[in-house]
């Protein structure tokens, strides 16, 4: 296996692997690795890694990872295929780029293996008092397996054209590309912790069975408003799990009542609730292992109800303070109606302007209003308050005096 710095020494052994072939080949001439798209004056060759992918031969070379026992077997390691771009530059009018390409063919046809000694020659490069990319002193590459390949990679006209693009707004230059395969990384330290062992078993098996929600009313009557208080009704089937729940909005509740086709939960002990439209989903949970601990099951289908805010109201100077019991969200649609309370007749519709943030209290700015008494209405995501009485007239509350 090889370390971290693998992909790294195959760069530079083909660097050093392509060196004596260049400078033969065109006097002067270098390799180096930058983007293809670093514009260079010089002769030379350069050497780009653009990407990466996996060794389809090597993927699972390295399973199992552990023995029956639990005790390790080697190291979690990654076979890879690095895909480079090589890019030939010089003076097109004496053919340089062609020289250099095909020096470049013959030496990587003739050797195309990254022996232990070119990797020898480049750690000992990363040693020497005037080291080259010195940090390639602690590669292992060297004691690897099996030795890296490089093998042409060729491309059609349309790959060639979308590998180019990449590089914005450069002018192509005659190049080739290659393939070098295997590399096998792995991490040095140990990553893999001996796995505890079984210490017995247990087999639970069930019936796999989907709680539905047909419908869902206020236990008052399915004409009734749900308010804060309001004991739900969720009728449908599947709805008794080994452990039941109904989520209604954010808060997750108990039923007090549980059969296979109805439930019934009281929202009176939900905290942080919203006025408005809220998901009600019913949520099973399996009992597994000795002590049992409850485990995540089956959810239902989603339903909804309309959560309807009871309000209390005041006026002073030209605002009119509308305070709900549940919470108002900045981000929910909110209005207020007047009413003539013997009439119910809507008197003025008002638009709660954008809030901060959530709040219990909304007010607005009323004007030219005649004076007298109004019953107020507010409206959350198109919930509206309850009025009382809730059928017939005069209404009574909420009222406020202008």
């Amino acid at each position: 296996m090889s370390n971290s710095l693998a992909v790294a020494t195959v760069t530079a052994a083909v660097q050093e692997l392509l060196t004596d072939a260049i400078e033969a080949a065109v006097h002067g001439a270098t390799v180096w690795t930058d983007r293809s798209d670093v514009p260079r004056q010089t002769a030379g060759v350069n050497i780009y890694l653009y990407r990466t992918s996996d060794d389809a031969a090597r993927r699972n070379d390295d399973l199992p990872t552990r023995e029956l026992n639990g005790a390790i077997r080697n190291r979690p390691r990654l076979a890879t295929r690095l895909h480079y771009l090589l890019t030939f530059h010089g003076k097109d009018d004496e053919l340089v780029p062609q020289r250099l390409l095909g020096a470049t063919l013959a030496r990587l046809h003739s050797r195309p293996l990254i022996t232990r000694a070119l990797i020898d020659q480049v750690v000992a490069e990363a040693t020497d008092p005037t080291p080259r990319n010195e940090f390639l002193a602690a590669t292992d590459l060297a004691a690897a397996d099996e030795l890296v390949r490089l093998s042409p990679d060729p491309m059609d006209l349309d790959e060639l054209t979308k590998l180019w693009s990449v590089f914005f707004q450069t002018a192509y230059q005659l190049s080739a590309t290659y393939v070098a395969s295997p590399v096998l990384l792995e991490e040095t330290k140990d990553v893999a912790l001996p796995a505890p062992p079984v210490l017995s078993e247990q087999l639970t098996v069930r019936g796999l069975l989907r709680p539905t929600i047909i419908g869902v009313r206020n236990s008052a009557g399915a004409g009734a408003p749900v308010i804060a208080d309001s004991e739900l009704v969720v009728e449908g089937s599947g709805l008794r799990g080994e452990q039941t729940a109904v989520r209604v909005g954010g808060a997750e509740l108990a039923p007090t009542a549980v059969s296979a086709t109805q439930l019934t939960v009281a929202l009176g002990s939900a905290a942080g609730l919203h006025a408005g439209l809220l998901p009600v989903v019913v949520a099973h949970r399996w009992l597994v292992g000795d002590p049992a601990e409850p485990r995540a099951g089956e959810t239902s289908n989603v339903a909804g109800i309309v959560l309807a805010p009871r309000i209390t109201a005041s006026f002073g100077g030209d605002q009119l303070a509308v305070t709900s019991d549940l919470i108002i969200g900045a981000r929910q649609s909110v209005s207020i109606r007047l009413l003539a309370p013997t009439t119910g007749r809507v008197v003025r519709t008002v638009d709660v302007p954008d809030r901060p943030g959530d709040s219990a209290t909304v007010s607005v700015t009323l004007k030219d209003l005649a004076s007298g008494q109004y019953a107020v209405v507010l409206q959350v995501d198109g919930a509206d308050s309850p009025l009382t009485p809730a059928t017939g007239l005069p209404i009574t509350a909420p009222v406020v005096t202008i």
